[in-house]
């Protein structure tokens, strides 16, 4: 009985967040929560109800009560590595993006999320190698290459820069153009 019970509810919390109803599934998360405080389905939905309402730092909580019993849900790490992005706890988030890659290091938005921090702190020897990872795992994505043209700029690698300006302009000639006008490498075609 008990069981069904908690099956009903937590259908009904899925129904409440495809309908955008996020205040009142909440509430049954929080009951569902109360009833199986390791249930990993509720405490993610949780973090993410909580995350779109706005509260990050009760968001991050959850998270890492969340990952204490399930340390190896790479995407929980990435969520957690965000949030504390968002909450300007950066010191914080990148041991959290490193547990989601060596977890899953496939992750792309991980490596992505982690050259940005690793940027934000003029670490860009080691910024070049998460956006070389994120160009890696999305060769078709141009943010990854964008950045690090610039960075290549910044290390005054102006040939390294070119060459992905070039990579670049071969499916976002736009975006290219763009870049190497910012970049001061406009010139050359």
């Amino acid at each position: 009985m008990i069981a069904a019970a908690y099956w009903m509810q937590r259908g009904l919390a899925m129904a409440l967040l495809s309908a955008d109803w996020s205040r009142l599934a909440l509430a049954i998360l929080n009951r569902l929560l109360v009833l199986r405080p390791t249930d990993f389905y509720a405490g993610v939905g949780r973090a993410n109800v909580l995350s779109d309402l706005g509260q990050k730092n009760a968001a991050v909580k959850c998270l890492e009560k969340l990952l204490v019993q399930h340390p190896t849900h790479a995407a929980s790490w990435y969520k957690l590595a965000y949030l504390l992005e968002s909450c300007q706890r950066h010191t914080e988030s990148e041991p959290a993006f490193r547990s989601a890659l060596a977890i899953n290091p496939k992750m792309d938005e991980a490596w992505y999320g982690l050259a940005m921090l690793l940027l934000r702190e003029e670490r860009l020897d080691e910024a070049v190698t998460a956006l070389e990872q994120t160009t890696r795992l999305q060769p078709l994505s141009p943010h990854g290459w964008y950045q690090l043209a610039k960075v290549h700029v910044k290390l005054e690698h102006s040939d390294k820069a070119l060459a992905v300006i070039r990579r670049l302009r071969s499916f976002e000639p736009q975006v290219a153009n763009r870049l190497a006008s910012e970049i001061g490498l406009n010139d050359l075609k």
